[in-house]
């Protein structure tokens, strides 16, 4: 750092860095000693001054044990504000065990890239040069993400504003993965190379409508064949202030499917389970019973099945071919197609409102315009 020049009598009005030159003014880089010319008038100068100097203070205080002994405290480091943010505000709130990892991974990210920085450091032009390197839905998630961070910084007294929350918002990639149909499904179905526990798999979740990681982790001491029901407690809701218990009566055609399940000659407390061709030490431990299907599996395997058979080859753009995820929604499209209200179906799915059910059901078919019939009956 290049050392402050000696303030004399004539400058000792203006702000630190400012002098005058001739008519004009220079402002000196106190990291740099870099020397800038600024013509413009004494209150503007001194205006861009104070301005340059507020922005250079905290990239002047690098060395964080300096800081401590000259201010008492300890410097706030990007990586430890969002250790507090970790401790203090995201383990209280009531999040999905899939969003409050998917929120860990972020952390941890920030923390490789930027932890060594002071937070006081990390302004608007640089959180937006940051954010810039997602695009579509993954520079919102991280945008949101780094909003909350900030605005929990600024309540601790950490931050003096969120500037996270100046960036620019931008809207969401509309989704390119398309709908399934029903041929495609029955195709994959059909197909010998589809394996038998995946296929079970296919038929649960159209049947039944729930989400691919309450499918792998459905126990078979949930069924009771002599009373015809299923329960299950669904995972996404467990920490919402009311979460969603269901018992299933059964129809013919998933009572049907559980019942192959229960017959599977694997010894598993699962209903979806298979045979491991080889048994990796670190893999068996990872999972919560050596025949239990992952939902990452079943994601996978699912997409194997599907280009196997070559139901969806007609969609080019293998990103845009429908996942096991949109099972679910094909089902409620199904269940609506044999006139099931939408009450029944938004029940089975667990949604806490209809909107969200109309909108797993929608996208399946091409609408048809539907003209509303009116008058202009106006006179002249």
């Amino acid at each position: 750092m290049a050392p402050p020049r000696k303030r004399d009598s004539k400058n000792r009005a203006l702000p630190e860095n400012l002098y005058p030159n001739g008519k004009y003014w220079r402002y000196r880089n106190p990291i740099t000693g870099k020397v800038t010319s600024i013509n413009k008038p004494m209150a503007e100068a001194i205006k861009l001054a104070k301005a340059a100097n507020a922005k250079l203070a905290p990239l002047m205080a690098n060395d964080g044990d300096l800081l401590e002994v000259l201010t008492g405290e300890k410097a706030p480091t990007v990586a430890a504000v969002i250790d507090r943010f970790n401790e203090e505000w995201l383990a209280l709130r009531r999040l999905a065990d899939s969003t409050r990892e998917e929120a860990g991974y972020k952390l941890e990210r920030y923390k490789k890239d930027l932890g060594s920085r002071m937070f006081g450091q990390i302004d608007v032009l640089e959180i937006a040069a940051y954010l810039d390197q997602f695009h579509n839905n993954a520079y919102t998630k991280h945008r949101t993400l780094w909003v909350q961070i900030f605005d929990f910084a600024a309540a601790k007294g950490l931050a003096e504003r969120n500037f996270a929350e100046l960036t620019l918002v931008k809207q969401e990639a509309e989704k390119v993965r398309q709908r399934h149909t029903l041929e495609g499904v029955q195709k994959i179905l059909s197909a010998n190379t589809t394996p038998d526990w995946l296929k079970r798999a296919i038929r649960l979740a159209l049947l039944s409508l729930q989400r691919r990681e309450d499918l792998v982790t459905w126990e078979r001491s949930a069924v009771d064949m002599a009373k015809n029901t299923i329960r299950i407690s669904t995972g996404k809701t467990e920490n919402y202030a009311t979460p969603i218990h269901l018992e299933i009566e059964m129809g013919s055609d998933l009572r049907q499917v559980v019942s192959e399940c229960l017959s599977t000659p694997i010894a598993s407390p699962y209903l979806l389970c298979y045979m491991p061709k080889r048994r990796r030490r670190d893999q068996m431990e990872a999972k919560l019973h050596w025949s239990a299907v992952t939902d990452d599996y079943l994601s996978k395997q699912f997409t194997k099945a599907r280009d196997d058979c070559g139901a969806y080859n007609h969609i080019t753009d293998k990103r845009a071919r429908p996942t096991v995820h949109e099972l679910r929604a094909l089902g409620s499209w199904l269940y609506e197609k044999q006139n099931f209200p939408t009450e029944y179906v938004q029940a089975l799915m667990g949604h806490a409102d209809g909107e969200m059910t109309t909108y797993y059901q929608e996208g399946h078919e091409e609408k048809a315009i539907e003209y509303q019939r009116v008058r202009a009956d106006l006179k002249l």
